[in-house]
Order: structure tokens, then C-alpha cells, then sequence
């Protein structure tokens, strides 16, 4: 899909969390091709963790700071809702019984997937139809430099 150059290291990340769902996705189905993720529960959950602490944070409090203002009350609820039950789920896939950290898992996997298709194919044109380009600017500006704050460059990419 294309991207304004303004909001492509948020589309980068997506492009991790995609990825990231759909390892988890399958090791939990125990396909014999799991895309390179753990097969085992604590290896999954540390999967989660690692995408959460590393990339799922700093990214939802991007997209939060950066475009919450410009969005419409129902997407500004969801974005921040999603984001805040994402995390949830992986809190309570870090402290549960096995059985409930793969349904944590689970169910990790599927709202990140469902809300990154969501960003991607409602929530970023919108943005890019109704802010001008001052404004996309502003928001491209500070991304790379919260990217170059957290040691990546300018397409996403960890140094």
C-alpha cells in the first residue's frame, strides 16, 4: 500500500507486527513452518514481550502524541483502547497458568493483526486525506527524530 514518506516508519513497524502475529499465529497452531518463532509457551510470551517493550510501545505512544489530535473521537477511543488491550494481553500472558498464556497469545496475535490492518487501511488515509501537508510534516519530522532518540534509522530499521 502506498505511504506518505510522513508516516512510513509507522507502516515499517506494522510490517514487524504483521510479521510477529503471524509467528505467533502459526507456532500456536504447531505448524511445522512457524516463520522462525519459538514453538514453546515461555518462548512465545518472551516473543510478545520483546515486540512489546521494543517496538509496540514506543510505536502506540507515537501514533497517540502524533496523530491523536488529528483523528475523529471514535478512532482516537479505539486507537488508544486497542493499544491499551494490547499490552493488556500480553501482561496477562507474562503472569498466567499455560493454558491462559496461549489463549492470551492468541488473542494477542489476532487484535494486532485486525488493528494493524485497521491503521493501515482506514486510519492512514484518512490522515493523509484530511491533514495538510504542514501538518504531515510536523508528524514526520518528530517520528524520525523519536527514531533517531531510539538508535533506528530513518526507515524503521534497528542500528
Amino acid at each position: 500500500m502506498k505511504r506518505s514518506r510522513e508516516l512510513r516508519p509507522l507502516s515499517s513497524e506494522h510490517h514487524q507486527a504483521l510479521l510477529v502475529a503471524l509467528q505467533m499465529r502459526k507456532a500456536l497452531e504447531g505448524h511445522p513452518e512457524a516463520a522462525g518463532a519459538p514453538r514453546d509457551l515461555p518462548g512465545l510470551v518472551a516473543l510478545a514481550r520483546r515486540f512489546e517493550g521494543q517496538i509496540f510501545a514506543p510505536h502506540a505512544a507515537a501514533e497517540e502524541a502524533l496523530l491523536g489530535d488529528h483523528l475523529a473521537g471514535p478512532d482516537r477511543l479505539r486507537l488508544a483502547a486497542e493499544h491499551v488491550e494490547l499490552r493488556g494481553l500480553v501482561e496477562h500472558a507474562r503472569v498466567s497458568a499455560p493454558g491462559e498464556q496461549r489463549a492470551a497469545l492468541a488473542a494477542f496475535s489476532d487484535l494486532l493483526e485486525r488493528h494493524v490492518r485497521w491503521e493501515e487501511r482506514e486510519l492512514f488515509p484518512y490522515a493523509e486525506a484530511h491533514l495538510d501537508a504542514a501538518a504531515l510534516a510536523l508528524i514526520g519530522g518528530e517520528l524520525e527524530l523519536r527514531l533517531a532518540m531510539a538508535g533506528q534509522g530513518p526507515k524503521g530499521e534497528r542500528r
